[in-house]
């Protein structure tokens, strides 16, 4: 059973380094597009751009190789049906329906600063991306988290 929980919390680090380095990633590189789009020189600001993308895309190759090595792991254990539990399906629906809400929500909302402001699709577009794969995977993390004082206290 520590295995297990093991093998869970390590797929809960993961996804979380993959949320918040895809966050990071992308929220460079919309920044850079919003830059582009003011017409923003090339200044200082750009360090503060680079250095998180840079980190964000590093993050998100370390959390592919980590997501490799957990996998290789749950194969070599046969405990994908234990970890792939009651609980972990619920989180999983929940974190999709919540992901899929909030998308709805940011397409409402850049339609409507659309009317007000002017930006171009691709800055919609990585905006509704970064929205679109932070949110499920930073809702199935955060709900992971709530069901982790209860096995502790179980064991």
């Amino acid at each position: 059973m520590a295995d297990i929980n093991k093998l869970i919390r390590q797929r809960d680090r993961t996804l979380g380094l993959a949320a918040l380095s895809f966050l990071l990633w992308q929220g460079a590189q919309l920044a850079q597009d919003i830059g582009l789009e003011l017409g923003w020189s090339d200044a200082p600001q750009d360090l503060f751009i680079l250095i998180p993308l840079l980190v964000g895309a590093i993050g998100w190759a370390a959390a592919s190789v980590l997501f490799l090595l957990y996998a290789s792991k749950v194969s070599r254990t046969r405990t994908q049906s234990v970890i792939q539990d009651e609980l972990f399906c619920h989180n999983q629906r929940i974190a999709i329906r919540t992901g899929f809400m909030v998308l709805i929500g940011s397409i409402s909302l850049l339609l409507a600063a659309d009317l007000l402001i002017d930006f171009s699709a691709a800055i919609a577009l990585r905006a509704l991306l970064i929205i679109g794969i932070f949110t499920p995977l930073a809702t199935f993390v955060l709900l992971g988290r709530g069901g982790e004082g209860d096995e502790e206290e179980a064991a």
